[in-house]
């Protein structure tokens, strides 16, 4: 959810009583109006003033005198639009290396932006490798104490399927991981490593449900996952949770969850591509309807999709 910016008229209060305070903080306000400057001309649907943008990030650092993460991550934002992806990299990186970068949000935000850049070439090997660092921090998945608590996940769901799962388990205060999970499940589904795609697509899944359950019961104190549908009709009536689902890819996720089960577990993976092919979804999410449809397809005759190499090194052909 957005908030109304009410940065820049703090800046400008701030600036117009700049006499009244010392140079160095005068310095610090500068640099950050003139940031904010730059993000106005960065906004510009058109690209048509990124130019002046990074003129002004450029000025925002050399004011500010220290390091300025936000400009320099702003400056990296420049360069991947015009798609110079060395320097935006190099940005993007010394913007983590900087000691503003300890928050964690910030910190994440990068990590997934050096992601989408490395996605965006199919250099799937840093892909892989930056969304395991974020992954590092997440310690349902990561740390050791919770390795029973990850084969317990995984022995549920082959066992008993996927809404015991999530009558069940619930993975708190680690929604900056989904992004990670699910895009390391599709991943690894289409580098042919089922067991880990299945893993990651069902972690990714139980933190979008407890996220919404956790939302419905600010509305429904009572409210228990019970069935999937019954937990979609709920949640797909509030607007908040319905955007929540949609922008964390749910339907995506859960279609790739199948794809990767398909291979161990072929009536587990047909019962979630079923429910997908029949559950409403044009209303609901209009992008989903293509997993709806691809659910239908599997139904009617299984296919795996085109392998994707993982590999960093470039295979080189021999000419003919």
């Amino acid at each position: 959810m957005r908030f109304p910016n009410l940065f820049m008229p703090a800046l400008v209060l701030l600036l117009s009583a700049s006499a009244l305070l010392p140079a160095q903080s005068n310095s610090f306000v500068e640099a950050w109006f003139l940031y904010e400057q730059g993000k106005t001309k960065l906004d510009d649907p058109d690209g048509r003033e990124l130019g002046e943008a990074l003129l002004y990030f450029q000025e925002a650092i050399d004011k500010r005198g220290v390091d300025f993460p936000e400009a320099e991550i702003a400056i990296g934002d420049i360069y991947y639009r015009e798609k110079a992806y060395a320097l935006a990299e190099h940005q993007y990186k010394k913007a983590l290396e900087m000691p503003g970068m300890q928050i964690p949000e910030e910190k994440y935000t990068v990590l997934y932006r050096l992601t989408e850049l490395h996605e965006e070439q199919e250099n799937y090997w840093d892909m892989d490798a930056y969304l395991r660092q974020i992954l590092a921090d997440q310690p349902y998945f990561s740390g050791d104490e919770y390795q029973s608590f990850q084969d317990a996940l995984l022995s549920t769901y082959k066992d008993k399927g996927l809404e015991h799962v999530f009558r069940l388990y619930r993975m708190g205060n680690v929604g900056f991981s989904v992004e990670a999970h699910a895009k390391l499940g599709w991943f690894y589904y289409r580098s042919h490593r089922f067991t880990a795609a299945v893993q990651h697509s069902l972690f990714a899944l139980d933190i979008m449900v407890t996220e919404a359950v956790k939302e419905l019961r600010r509305v429904q104190p009572g409210f228990a996952f019970t069935t999937m549908e019954a937990f979609l009709n709920a949640a797909l009536e509030r607007e908040n949770i319905r955007q929540y689902l949609i922008s964390s890819e749910f339907f995506k996720t859960l279609y790739y969850l199948a794809a990767a089960t398909y291979e161990s577990r072929p009536s587990l993976a047909e019962s979630i591509w079923r429910l997908l092919a029949t559950y409403p979804l044009e209303a609901a999410d209009p992008a989903a309807v293509e997993y709806a449809d691809r659910a239908a397809r599997q139904l009617e005759s299984h296919w795996v999709e085109p392998y994707i190499n993982p590999s960093a090194r470039k295979i080189e052909y021999p000419l003919q």
